[in-house]
């Protein structure tokens, strides 16, 4: 059987959540039917595994340069007799499916990942490409109803195929053995432990988090918060740290492949994000059966049974009042066991992503109005 051959354009391949993402998906595919090929900006820590699952990966120039990106990506695009086309740049995917559609690659898929808020630096940028992202595409798709209602519009989102950012469930669950490890090594013992995993950034809004962790502590002397990742902001987050003198009640981690071990650390989960498409972090969080506190800028589809908090980002006291709530109840429920088989499956959403791409290959229709 000839594979289906498939573009994966996701940009940047070393912070954020895309790569990941689409990667997953690889591995749970059947490679026998399906091979991608990763499009992105440079070198990555995940290119040797790409390569080890059959995959090629290709480096181009960032689309804020569009010119060069569409001339090195239709360069490349052009004589590899691709299936589909699969651009995961949001906004910016007007560009590289402009490139697609000049290399006459037939089937252009564009895919929304994210939103915007009203303070990030690039939302002027956003907001005039958005009308323009699915200019080029044959197929609309997204990982939310929100992040594919914000980037096509009500009316072409009705055609758009939705897939959820899904997750390994065997790799994500309560582990009572790992928890306790963990924690030792960590020097927690029995403190209560609240913890965020992500990039420290403007978006993820972690400098808001110290402001509502440190009037959570200046009531309650019990607790810490435990925050994995790396990113620009980190500088800023340690000055309010040594600011609120939390140095001894707040820890920066590096985020490693085995992340779930942190998650097992944790009693409760915060993501107090400006915006977001569907955090796999959240959905991580709830499998692991954690209370989970989520800004109310995200999108309540990411609800498994975990969530006991939309938030309001503009109030740091709101946020401390819930923490000490969550200190207080110490909740759990067993989100792990109704995730299976659910959208957030990477098993059958995976099937659901094979089925997608067979109907679009086999038709390989001319671009559609949309």
């Amino acid at each position: 059987m000839e594979k289906i051959k498939i573009a994966q354009i996701v940009g940047n391949a070393t912070t954020g959540g895309v790569i990941s993402c689409i990667l997953n998906f690889y591995r749970h595919i059947d490679r026998d039917a399906f091979v991608f090929d990763f499009y992105s900006y440079g070198p990555s820590k995940f290119d040797e595994e790409i390569r080890s699952l059959g995959g090629n990966v290709y480096y181009i120039p960032k689309a804020i340069r569009p010119l060069s990106h569409v001339h090195a990506l239709k360069k490349l695009l052009k004589d590899k007799g691709y299936d589909i086309i699969h651009a995961h740049l949001t906004t910016l995917s007007v560009v590289s499916l402009c490139a697609a559609k000049m290399a006459k690659c037939k089937v252009r898929v564009c895919h929304s990942h994210s939103t915007t808020h009203r303070g990030e630096k690039t939302k002027i940028v956003k907001d005039c490409l958005r009308p323009f992202s699915k200019m080029f595409a044959t197929h609309l798709a997204g990982c939310s109803e929100y992040s594919i209602r914000w980037l096509y519009g009500k009316k072409a989102a009705k055609d758009a195929f939705l897939l959820h950012n899904a997750i390994e469930l065997d790799r994500f669950q309560p582990d009572t053995e790992l928890r306790e490890r963990t924690r030792k090594t960590l020097g927690l013992g029995d403190e209560f432990v609240f913890g965020t995993i992500g990039r420290l950034v403007y978006q993820k809004n972690y400098k808001f988090l110290i402001d509502a962790f440190a009037l959570y502590a200046s009531k309650n002397p019990h607790g810490k918060l435990l925050i994995v990742g790396d990113g620009d902001e980190k500088s800023a987050i340690i000055k309010k740290i040594d600011k609120y003198g939390l140095r001894d009640r707040v820890s920066i981690l590096s985020e490693v492949n085995d992340v779930q071990k942190y998650y097992s650390a944790f009693d409760c989960f915060l993501l107090p994000s400006r915006y977001e498409g569907l955090p796999l972090v959240a959905v991580e969080a709830q499998a692991m059966n954690l209370h989970c506190l989520l800004s109310s800028e995200i999108t309540k589809e990411v609800d498994m049974g975990g969530v006991y908090g939309f938030l309001n980002i503009k109030s740091a006291t709101v946020w401390a009042n819930a923490m000490q709530k969550a200190f207080d109840e110490r909740p759990r429920e067993n989100v792990h066991d109704t995730l299976v088989g659910s959208s957030f499956d990477i098993t059958s959403e995976t099937k659901r992503l094979e089925e997608f791409y067979k109907s679009i290959a086999i038709k390989t229709p001319e671009r559609r109005e949309l």
